[in-house]
Formats: structure tokens, sequence, C-alpha cells
């Protein structure tokens, strides 16, 4: 069977992300400050020309509610860019963050891996425990909770 094809929409402009650009994986800082985002997957323009600064005008101390960069030393976790937590392919990134990914349109290629064929045990078993999950819920889960059980 051939891997089915697919494109993850970004999560905070909603459009399509081209098979050629790296997907960036955006953390809980970016969910705060960015609510309507469907997931945390999120295309290069959206990724790396959103700018604002964690800090108050002062420099002495964060914004009000602001949530640390995940490993990052507060020298490290100054803006936009300390948030970003990782990029690749679309399949890797699918991979790495399904909860995400079934939001942002890689259910069939998710189904596809749970299959087993040509992947690690390792991510089948966690791809298969999402999917289990995603099935089960009454509803589709709402994007907040969904992905908040995942961090």
């Amino acid at each position: 069977m051939a891997v089915p094809k697919f494109r993850i929409s970004c999560c905070k402009c909603s459009r399509p992300i081209p098979l050629a650009q790296d997907i960036y994986a955006l953390d809980r800082e970016w969910q705060r400050r960015f609510p309507s985002m469907t997931g945390i997957l999120a295309c290069p323009r959206c990724a790396l020309e959103t700018a604002w600064s964690c800090e108050k005008p002062s420099g002495r101390e964060y914004v009000d509610g602001h949530i640390p960069a995940l490993g990052k030393p507060r020298m490290q976790d100054f803006d936009a860019w300390s948030h970003l937590r990782g990029k690749g392919a679309h399949n890797a990134m699918a991979l790495m963050h399904p909860r995400s990914a079934l939001l942002q349109a890689a259910e069939p290629y998710l189904r596809h891996v749970a299959q087993g064929k040509d992947v690690r045990s390792v991510i089948v078993v966690e791809v298969r425990a999402v999917l289990r999950e995603w099935d089960a819920a009454d509803a589709k889960p709402d994007r907040v909770s969904w992905l908040a059980a995942a961090a």
C-alpha cells in the first residue's frame, strides 16, 4: 500500500505547507499568545516572521502569563524564536507530534503508519495509542485539551 500523500496546514495561518518546506513545531507560549491556533505545526513564514518579546519593556521580567521555553535558561528565552521546538519534514513532524498532526490534516498518513510497515515499532506504538484515543472520543477533541494532554 502506498504512503498517503498529505500536506499539513499551518496552525497559525491555516494555509497548506508546501512539501518542499520544513515545518516548525511551536511551544505552549505560542498557544497562549495565539489561542486561535489549531495545533502546533507552523509554516516557515508564521514561525520565523512572527515577532514578540518575552520581556516587559524594562527587560527585567517576563510579560504577564509567560510560559518559559522548555529546557532553556532565562538568557535564552527572550523572543518568539526562543519558543520554536524544532523543525523537519512533513512526515517526521507528523510522527514527532501526532496529536497536532491529527488536527492539521495528517490523519491518513498516521493511519498508514499505524499499520506498522517500514516504521520503527516504538513510533508505531505511540501513533496507535494516539489514534485509539482520537477514535474513542465521542466528538473530535477540542484543540486545547487535545494538545494539553501531550504536554
